[in-house]
């Protein structure tokens, strides 16, 4: 079972407040007049501006009627481990907010989809592959470091038998593409057939005889979480940078829900994409 991150128990918490501040009949402006609170601290707890203190969760468990002691409970375990500082702080100065929220998501989920049209996934990546893309960026040699030692962590700490579940679908122009040498793409193959040995871990490559198929020109990852399986995240990368959005709290940032392209991923996985074998991978044509 993957461990919830901090910024993933802030966003549940914020969720289950404002749940039961509705359950209760009660609206923002009330809350912070009946606890001679400033009128902003519960449109900041309930946005997530602000941190919200053990203290403040009692507080507001009590004003709302929550009496059984479990999920009093869970509500102040809840807002102990969203004060954790992440596993991946020592990074921060080298990712952006955004993908800071990423990396929750993705530390949090117990499902992951991953459909990429032109690299191999980072989580997928050989450290000689991914250094030659992180090189390519020309992000300057130190960030290369950090960023190149990130991903490696966030492999070592999701790829294995006992991590989530994870789908994977490339394109076939992911494997026909040369980073580095073909030495390096040789050791990249040999490592996907690993990977894909995993009882958790599929591999699929969506091959050029497959023509065009839905979303495939667009890099987008899903996630679902073991605590609220009604619950998914998209995640996107296009032209306008990234887009993170979920299912229950549609964002302004696109017309499609998450679902819409877990459908589109169930189509691909379906009726277009093979799995990955050494035949396939090993057949430059």
């Amino acid at each position: 079972m993957p461990q919830e991150e901090p910024g993933f128990q802030r966003a549940r918490l914020r969720d289950r407040l404002k749940k039961a501040r509705e359950s209760a009949g009660l609206k923002q402006r009330e809350v912070a007049e009946q606890l001679d609170w400033s009128p902003s601290k519960v449109i900041r707890i309930e946005a997530g501006t602000v941190g919200v203190s053990v203290t403040d969760v009692r507080v507001l468990a009590e004003h709302y009627g929550i009496t059984d002691q479990a999920q009093i409970t869970a509500l102040t375990g809840m807002a102990r481990e969203a004060r954790r500082p992440p596993w991946w702080s020592p990074f921060r100065t080298w990712v952006t907010q955004e993908f800071e929220t990423y990396l929750g998501y993705e530390s949090s989920a117990s499902i992951l989809r991953s459909f990429q049209p032109d690299l191999v996934p980072g989580l997928l990546q050989t450290e000689e592959y991914a250094r030659e893309i992180l090189t390519r960026l020309n992000t300057g040699a130190e960030r290369t470091e950090q960023l190149l030692q990130l991903r490696l962590e966030r492999q070592d700490r999701l790829v294995h038998s006992d991590g989530p579940e994870m789908f994977f679908i490339m394109d076939e122009s992911v494997i026909r593409r040369t980073v580095g040498s073909q030495e390096t793409m040789k050791r990249q193959y040999e490592k996907l057939l690993a990977v894909n040995e995993m009882p958790n871990v599929t591999v699929l490559i969506a091959p050029f005889s497959a023509g065009i198929y839905r979303q495939f020109r667009t890099t987008y990852i899903l996630f679902q979480f073991p605590e609220d399986e009604d619950e998914m995240v998209a995640y996107l990368e296009n032209s306008n940078g990234d887009v993170i959005f979920s299912e229950k709290a549609l964002g302004r940032t696109s017309q499609h829900r998450p679902t819409d392209y877990l459908d589109d991923f169930w189509e691909v996985e379906r009726e277009v994409a093979n799995e990955v074998s050494r035949e396939f991978l090993f057949d430059q044509g």
